[in-house]
C-alpha cells in the first residue's frame, strides 16, 4: 500500500526523544516488513548507491543488510500470508517481478497485458496476494499514458493472467483481500465517484459484486484490510462482515489536513494515523482502536516533504515511512521511528575541521570505540562525508539500536570563491627571440596571492614560451577561483633587446622623504617597469623589487632587469616646539627617544628628552629621529632677558597649564631621599591620580589620561611627607 501527504519533519528534535528516530539516505518507492525476519524491505528507485533494488534494512540499527538488483525502478509491493513470495511492480517496465524469499533472487517476472493502443502497456498501480494462495495476485493495472489511470483489476496464477478483468477506466486503484471470506475490495481514488467495489475471484478472473460510494472520500487514500475492517487515511473504519459494506466509526484526529497515513496494529489494541499540517511539525497519533478515542501524540518538527507509506513493524509504537522530495518528486529518505531509551548516557564528542573551498569534501569522524554512528545528514558508519554548508551532530546506537543523546554541534563551512581575477594585457603580446612578455594581475581586496596557468605565484609573470595564460585568485583559506580571461602570447621572428641593467642613483635604502634614482638604459623609445611606470627613470617611494624592459622600435620586449632590492623607511611626524611663561621649550612629539635640540644649527649636548630649560637668547629647534631618518621643527627664536644662571629656580613651575594629555612640572632638585609624588585632587579633594617623582631630576611628566576636563589641584609631597607645592591645574 502506498500513501502520499505533504509533511514537515525534525530528526532528532521536538517533543519525542532524539532516540526514537532513525533516518537513511534511501531513494525508496515502497516498503514492507517480514515478521519472519524481522526486516523491512524497501523497493529503491533508479540512481543513488541502491537504485533498481530491493533492500533489506535493519529497523533497529537503521543499517542496510542488503540489497537484491531487480531493475525497472521497482515500485510497488505485496507479500504473501505465508511470506514466501514478495511480489514488485516496476515503475519503468510493464512487469511484475517476484522474489522468493526462499532461494533470495527474483525467480519469476510477467507482464500484463495493454487496455489497447491509446492506453500502452499495463503497470501495477497496487497488488495484492491472495490469501493462502502465495502465486495467486490481483493487480490494479493503470496506464502511464491516460488520466484517469485505472486500467482495470486483473488476477494473475503464476504470471498467467485469467481472462476475466474489471472495466476500463473507473474502477479499484487500491486493494485489500479478506483473508477470512476471500473476497477483494477495491476503492477508487481518482475520481469523485470513491466507489468502494467487492469483487469475487474464481478460475475466471474477477468479478465485481457490489459498489458502495460515500464509504470513503479522499483523492489519492489507500484502503487497509485489518480484522473484518477497512481503514482509510482520513479515519473512517468500514465494517466489510455483512452483504453490504457499512461505516463503523469514524477516528477524528481534531486536524483541518488530511491524514497522511494509517496502520493498524496486529498486536495491539491501537490504530497509529501521521497526521500533517502546513506548519512545520507532523503529529504522530495513536488511538484506541475499539472507541476511537485518542491515546497519545506526539510531535516531530522540520523536514519537509510528503509521506509515502506507514508500516509497523513490530510493538510498542515501532513504524516506518518513507518521505518524498516535494520540489524534486523523489523518495529521499526512510525514517524509522522506535520507543526505545539508549544505555548510552553522555554524550559523544564531535571535533570541528577546518573549512574547505566550494566543490571540496570535508569528513568528520565520530569518537572512536562506540556503536554504530548515525549522522544527522542522514549517513552511517564512523566518518560522515560533506560537500555543503550546515550544521553536523551525531548519535552513537547501543547493543540494542537505541540512540544516545546527541553530541556537540559542529559547523561544516565551505568558502565562497572569490571572483575571478583578469589580466591586464601588456603593450604588446609579441615574443621575440630572446625577449620576454610580463603579465600583471591587479591586486584587488580579497586577493591574497595568485597563481598562474604556468605554475608561477605573484601578481606578475615573466613569459618567456608563446601560448594561453589565465591566472586564478587564491582566498586566505586558499581557494582557488575561476581562471581568468586568457591572453595569448604569440612569437615574432625577430630579436629582442638584451637583458637591461638598473642604475641606482643614490643607496638602496633611503628615507621616503629623499628617494634615490632608478635609471633604465638610455635609448630605446619604450620602457616597462614592474610598477607598472615607462618612464627612463622612477623614483621609488616604497619598499620591495624593482626591474625593467626596455623595447625596441620594432616593439619587442627584453627579459626583465635583475630586480634591485629598495627599502624605503619612513619619515617620523615633523615635531612642533612651544615656549612655556618659565623658558622651558617643550614639544608634543609622540617619540620619547631619538630627539635632539638645537641651538643656532648647532645640537646642545644631552638635549634629548621633550622639555629643554632655555637659559640664553637664540634659534631654537627639535629633530626627530627613526631608522636612520629625520624630521626638524621650524625655529622658535627665544630671548633671555636679565642675568640669571641655571639650576637657581626655586619655585615650582607647572606648563603648559591648561594642558592636554601631559603636564610638565618643574621642581628644585629632589634627592633620593626626598624624592615624592604629585597628586591630583578634584575640587572637592577627592584624589584622582598619584604619580612618582624621580629624584635627581628637575622636569617631571604628569600624565592626564583619564581625566575629563576641567580644574584640578595638584599637590607635591616630598619623600618626608612634606608639602613642597600647590598649583591649580586645567585639563583642556
Amino acid at each position: 500500500m502506498r500513501q502520499a501527504t505533504l509533511l514537515f519533519f525534525l530528526l532528532a528534535c521536538g517533543v519525542v526523544a532524539a532516540q526514537d528516530v532513525k533516518v537513511l539516505n534511501l531513494k525508496s518507492n515502497d516498503i514492507i516488513y517480514l515478521p519472519s525476519t524481522d526486516r523491512l524491505y524497501v523497493s529503491t528507485s533508479e540512481g543513488g548507491a541502491y537504485g533498481n533494488s530491493l533492500c533489506v534494512v535493519d529497523p533497529y540499527h537503521g543499517t542496510i543488510d542488503t540489497c537484491y538488483a531487480i531493475g525497472g525502478s521497482p515500485g510497488v509491493m505485496a507479500v504473501s500470508d505465508d511470506e514466501k513470495f514478495i511480489y514488485i511492480g516496476l515503475t519503468t517496465i510493464p512487469e511484475i517481478v517476484r522474489f522468493s524469499l526462499q532461494s533470495q533472487q527474483a525467480e519469476l517476472r510477467f507482464g500484463m497485458g495493454s487496455a489497447g493502443p491509446i492506453y500502452g502497456p499495463n503497470f501495477a498501480d497496487d497488488i495484492a496476494v491472495a490469501p493462502g494462495a502465495p502465486e495467486v495476485v490481483a493487480v490494479s493495472l493503470m496506464s502511464q499514458l491516460t488520466g484517469p489511470r485505472h486500467t482495470g483489476v486483473a488476477v494473475f496464477d503464476n504470471g498467467v493472467q485469467r481472462p476475466a478483468v474489471t472495466p476500463v477506466h473507473t474502477g479499484s486503484n487500491s486493494l485489500a483481500f479478506d483473508p477470512n471470506t476471500g473476497l477483494l475490495y477495491g476503492f477508487n481514488n481518482e475520481s469523485s465517484e470513491f466507489g468502494l467495489r467487492k469483487m469475487a475471484i474464481d478460475a475466471n478472473g474477477v468479478t465485481v459484486l457490489s459498489l458502495t460510494e460515500g464509504l470513503f472520500y479522499k483523492f489519492g487514500d489507500e484502503i487497509e484490510y485489518a480484522e473484518g475492517k477497512l481503514y482509510s487515511g482520513l479515519g473512517q473504519v468500514v465494517d466489510i462482515s455483512g452483504d453490504t459494506p457499512a461505516l463503523a466509526g469514524q477516528f477524528d484526529s481534531n486536524y483541518s489536513l488530511y491524514n497522511a497515513g494509517v496502520e493498524v496494529a496486529p498486536d495491539s489494541n491501537v490504530v497509529y494515523f501521521l497526521n500533517s499540517t502546513y506548519s512545520p511539525w507532523l503529529a504522530l497519533q495513536t488511538f484506541d482502536k475499539s472507541n476511537y478515542s485518542l491515546i497519545e501524540e506526539r510531535e516531530f518538527l522540520n523536514l519537509g516533504g510528503y509521506v509515502w507509506d506507514l508500516v509497523n513493524w513490530g510493538g510498542e509504537g515501532k513504524l516506518a515511512f518513507i518521505t518524498q522530495d516535494y520540489l524534486y518528486n523523489e523518495h529521499n529518505h526512510l525514517v524509522i521511528l522506535r520507543n526505545c531509551t539508549s544505555a548510552i548516557t553522555i554524550p559523544p564528542v564531535l571535533e570541528q575541521v577546518a573549512g574547505g573551498c566550494y566543490g571540496d569534501t570535508l569528513e568528520f569522524r565520530a569518537a572512536e570505540g562506540m556503536g554504530p554512528v548515525f549522522w544527522s545528514n542522514g549517513q552511517t558508519g564512523p566518518s560522515v562525508f560533506v560537500t555543503n554548508p550546515g550544521e553536523l551532530w551525531y548519535h552513537i546506537a547501543d547493543e540494542q539500536g537505541c540512540l544516545s543523546p546527541p553530541s556537540n554541534s559542529v559547523y561544516a563551512s565551505f568558502e565562497y570563491p572569490t571572483a575571478p581575477p583578469y589580466i591586464e594585457v601588456p603593450v604588446s603580446l609579441a615574443l621575440c627571440q630572446g625577449g620576454q612578455v610580463t603579465l600583471t594581475t591587479p591586486e584587488f581586496p580579497g586577493y591574497f596571492g595568485f597563481l598562474w596557468s604556468n605554475g608561477e605565484t605573484g601578481s606578475t609573470t615573466g613569459v618567456t614560451e608563446p601560448g594561453e595564460y589565465t591566472v586564478r585568485g587564491v582566498s586566505l583559506n586558499g581557494c582557488l577561483s575561476d581562471p581568468s580571461q586568457p591572453v595569448t602570447v604569440y612569437t615574432v621572428d625577430m630579436p629582442a633587446p638584451p637583458q637591461p641593467a638598473i642604475t641606482v642613483e643614490g643607496g638602496t635604502s633611503f628615507c621616503d622623504a629623499m628617494p634615490s634614482l632608478l635609471w633604465a638604459p638610455e635609448g630605446y623609445p619604450n620602457y616597462l617597469w614592474s610598477n607598472g611606470s615607462q618612464s627612463l627613470v622612477i623614483r621609488p617611494f616604497v619598499s620591495g623589487l624593482y626591474s625593467v624592459q626596455v623595447q625596441n622600435e620594432a616593439g619587442c620586449l627584453s627579459l626583465s632587469s635583475e630586480a634591485v632590492s629598495i627599502t624605503v623607511s619612513p619619515t617620523p611626524p615633523t615635531p612642533h616646539i612651544f615656549l612655556s611663561n618659565d623658558n622651558f621649550l617643550y614639544s608634543n612629539t609622540p617619540l620619547s627617544t631619538g630627539l635632539q635640540w638645537f641651538l643656532n644649527g648647532e645640537p646642545i649636548p644631552g638635549a634629548t628628552s621633550q622639555v629643554l630649560e632655555v637659559t640664553q637668547t637664540g634659534s631654537y629647534s627639535l629633530q626627530s629621529s627613526a631608522d636612520g631618518c629625520s624630521s626638524v621643527s621650524t625655529e622658535l627664536y627665544v630671548v633671555i632677558s636679565g642675568a640669571r644662571e641655571p639650576g637657581t629656580h626655586q619655585n615650582p613651575v607647572l606648563f603648559p597649564n591648561p594642558a592636554s594629555e601631559v603636564a610638565y612640572l618643574r621642581l628644585p632638585v629632589l634627592s633620593e631621599a626626598q624624592a615624592g609624588v604629585a597628586r591630583i585632587h578634584s575640587l572637592e579633594g577627592k584624589l584622582l591620580s598619584t604619580q612618582a617623582l624621580h629624584p635627581v631630576q628637575e622636569v617631571h611628566q604628569l600624565s592626564l589620561n583619564g581625566l575629563v576636563p576641567g580644574l584640578y589641584i595638584l599637590e607635591v609631597v616630598d619623600g618626608n611627607g612634606k608639602r613642597i607645592a600647590v598649583e591649580r591645574l586645567v585639563k583642556r
